[in-house]
């Protein structure tokens, strides 16, 4: 996750619920407007208020990507103070991010931010473009959500590649269709209310053309 990419997502537009809501793929859930694939309730998970009326999220060492709770702080901290009207204030995504002591970090949220939030890490993991609602990844070709739980929550991930291009570059390419999308939707599960030992995606990578499965990958990869 890039910095530039970091700076996006602070001040990311309210646009994001609009565009979401007239979406279809990704799996059936509520955060795309529907059901899940039983057909059941989703998205009843309500996360509690602090006396300071903020929603507050932590999440895992094993979802900071590739940075240190620390540095995620300060380029939150850095990215805010540039933020000099009302507008752009309303648009961002959290009200605050900060390191905790044992290399966690928390995001604290208005009701409004953990909607728009919980719906971007949605996406995000299904490897869409939030700003353009397509897929991210030119040599992708699908990328759908199984294994939904009774709550809606996706557990897996199948994304169909160009297998030329995907060998081309195999180590480049297999992190952006797996590692990359499991911290998105591990980061989605924290959200929904999974407790952060207890996220994880199961990633199955095909070639577009035969459906044979090229990868196998089960997230977190370790245990921190």
């Amino acid at each position: 996750m890039s910095k530039t990419f970091l700076k996006r997502l602070i001040v990311f537009s309210t646009v994001l619920l609009l565009v979401f809501g007239s979406l279809s793929g990704c799996g059936n859930n509520s955060e795309a407007g529907s059901s899940n694939s039983k057909g059941r309730s989703t998205n009843t998970y309500t996360p509690p208020v602090n006396e300071d009326g903020y929603i507050v999220i932590t999440m895992p060492k094993t979802l900071l990507g590739s940075y240190t709770a620390e540095e995620l702080e300060a380029a939150d901290k850095a990215e805010r103070a540039k933020i000099d009207n009302e507008e752009q204030l309303k648009m961002v995504l959290w009200s605050a991010l900060l390191a905790n002591e044992d290399g966690t970090f928390s995001y604290y949220l208005t009701q409004d931010q953990y909607t728009r939030l919980k719906a971007l890490y949605y996406w995000l993991g299904c490897l869409r473009n939030p700003y353009t609602a397509e897929i991210s990844e030119d040599f992708v070709t699908e990328a759908e959500y199984t294994d939904f739980d009774e709550n809606g929550i996706p557990w897996g991930l199948v994304v169909s590649v160009d297998a030329d291009t995907y060998y081309s570059m195999q180590a480049w390419y297999s992190a952006m269709v797996t590692v990359k999308p499991a911290i998105f939707l591990g980061r989605y599960q924290v959200l929904r209310g999974i407790p952060g030992d207890k996220w994880s995606i199961h990633v199955t990578v095909k070639d577009k053309e035969t459906g044979e499965i090229i990868l196998e990958n089960d997230f977190p990869t370790r245990d921190e």
